[in-house]
């Protein structure tokens, strides 16, 4: 589907989405806890219905209702099942541990681009605790069972491979170690992981790189997911280069990184407030800012759209990690940019937009990715334009084509 938009105004509120982070641990710890638990959230993105189901197939019960998940764990663990992560890169590095704290014996698959992202890591670990793969990457089988121990992980590639491992074994009846090895990227939802392992009452420390997790979980019966920065993002860049938006649903101390925008916003210059109604972004005159992305990747596509409506030129740093997304993010950004005729140079890892405006309405990629389709349409407020594979934001903002034309943004979906 392409999505084209004109040229536009916007002023509104939005809600924000519910936090993919937030809601895939949420669900995850819920449905190995003792205990019901009700998980209160918005309309789920794509992803979430992927973890959703895969902990489904595992033997538990996670049944949608009008405004979040009825979780009840599982009383028989199901060995063999398949558990298909759709694409998303949680909820295979989050599943594919977590299955083998069960001895579930499952079979894991994806379609996309991850079968081709990261994963050697992590089977690693899981290999050096004797578990057998019938394959080094999707799809494959994960054969044999976690005990409580020490464990050690890579967590330089991935905040997802540390999360997984302890959701995982905090789960288990005994005590663990977990040691994290590299320096641990995005460390914010490593700390977000903890946290709702301690709300489901698992022990869940950490000193010096070493955490100590085990003991099980059990349901505080009820619980929400906060609002998603990561989305929300979106919606302040609109108001930012083309109007008013007001965001609500967002923690202004959240764990979540991308919250990050708000900082990065009020450096460029942007009139970006708290108020009582939430996080609001009004049209401002934006310069350029030098931003490293290692921490929050899953900003880089709309930062760059913002750095190149600023003025003068801007530094992104820590971008070959854009590489292994949905799609190879530095290269999709780059394209994207250059057909709004923004110049742009690559360097090692980083990446210098020149600024001073969208240049011109454009046609862009989507390449079937859901930030990538999302920035650009935020682009073509400024200036008009078009973007391939609109299907993609229901990924993470299913809610995120009428969000803006409800804030006046003039968008038409096309086959």
């Amino acid at each position: 589907m392409k999505l084209t938009v004109q040229k536009s105004e916007v002023c509104g509120v939005v809600q924000a989405p519910p936090s993919k982070s937030h809601l895939h641990r949420l669900l995850t710890a819920a449905a190995l806890a003792r205990g019901e638990c009700f998980v209160r959230a918005g309309e789920p993105s794509e992803d979430i219905l992927r973890t959703a189901d895969c902990l489904t197939a595992l033997g538990a019960r996670v049944e949608r209702t009008e405004d979040g998940f009825l979780v009840r764990p599982a009383g028989e663990i199901v060995r063999g099942a398949v558990l298909d992560a759709g694409e998303s890169g949680t909820t295979l590095r989050f599943m594919l541990p977590v299955s083998c704290a069960l001895g579930a014996d499952a079979r894991l698959t994806g379609r996309g681009r991850l079968p081709s992202r990261p994963l050697g890591g992590l089977l690693g670990t899981l290999g050096a605790a004797g578990i057998e793969f019938s394959s080094d990457r999707l799809p494959l089988r994960a054969t044999g069972r976690l005990v409580p121990g020490d464990y050690r992980v890579d967590a330089s590639v991935s905040s997802q491979y540390v999360s997984g491992m302890l959701l995982a074994l905090g789960s288990l009846d005994g005590v663990s170690t977990l040691t994290a090895e590299g320096r641990q990227v995005s460390r914010g939802y490593i700390d977000m992981t903890l946290e709702v392992m301690r709300l489901f009452g698992a022990r869940a420390e950490e000193k010096g790189g070493v955490f100590t997790v085990g003991g099980g979980y059990v349901s505080p019966g009820e619980t929400a997911a906060e609002g998603d920065w990561s989305g929300a993002a979106f919606m302040l860049a609109a108001g930012a280069l083309a109007g008013d938006v007001t965001v609500t649903g967002l923690d202004p101390e959240s764990r979540q990184r991308d919250r990050a925008i708000a900082d990065i916003l009020r450096e460029m210059g942007c009139d970006m407030t708290f108020t009582e109604m939430g996080c609001r972004a009004v049209k401002s005159r934006l310069r350029g800012v030098r931003t490293d992305v290692t921490d929050i990747p899953d900003l880089a596509p709309v930062l760059s759209v913002l750095m190149a409506a600023a003025e003068g030129e801007s530094v992104m740093t820590g971008v070959l990690r854009l590489r292994d997304k949905e799609s190879d993010r530095l290269s999709a950004i780059i394209k994207n940019l250059e057909a709004m005729g923004v110049t742009v140079r690559a360097a090692g890892d980083s990446l210098t937009i020149c600024g001073g405006g969208i240049r011109r309405g454009f046609e862009a990629e989507g390449f079937a990715d859901h930030r990538m389709v999302m920035s650009a349409a935020v682009a073509a407020l400024a200036a008009g334009g078009s973007v391939t594979d609109a299907e993609a934001v229901a990924k993470s903002y299913p809610a995120f084509v009428k969000d803006l034309a409800a804030t006046g943004g003039k968008v038409y979906e096309t086959v």
